[in-house]
């Protein structure tokens, strides 16, 4: 299986938040491309559970997480478009809030499937 740096995805995770604060202002030109955010495949986690799904399928977690981290990038690519459109302009908007939510699951589940990794050696 391919080393995974489950600190560094959790850290980008958690990142993301911010990231929307920033994009606020920055996102609203009608030529952003929203895309990219939303194609789970292109990011570094989405790739590694891509490049090791043989030997992951035998964990219940990273099925879940699997699942979770699509549902993340598709919701990443409906805010930025929200944003972009003026739907959400603050933080404490919901699709934000429900997106933090979503967010720190993907952070427990990175955190599991790392110790059940770690155990199964």
């Amino acid at each position: 299986m391919q080393v995974f740096d489950f600190d560094s995805a959790i850290a980008l995770h958690k990142s993301w938040k911010m990231k929307f604060h920033l994009a606020i202002d920055a996102i609203r030109s009608s030529d952003f491309d929203i895309q990219p955010i939303g194609d789970d495949a292109r990011c570094g986690l989405g790739q590694w559970l891509a490049a090791n799904a043989g030997e992951l399928e035998q964990f219940d977690t990273a099925q879940e997480l699997l699942a979770v981290h699509r549902d993340f990038h598709r919701r990443c690519e409906s805010i930025a478009d929200a944003i972009r459109t003026g739907k959400v302009v603050r933080l404490n908007d919901t699709a934000i809030v429900e997106f933090g939510v979503l967010s720190e699951k993907i952070e427990a589940l990175l955190l599991r499937l790392k110790e059940e990794l770690h155990q199964a050696g």
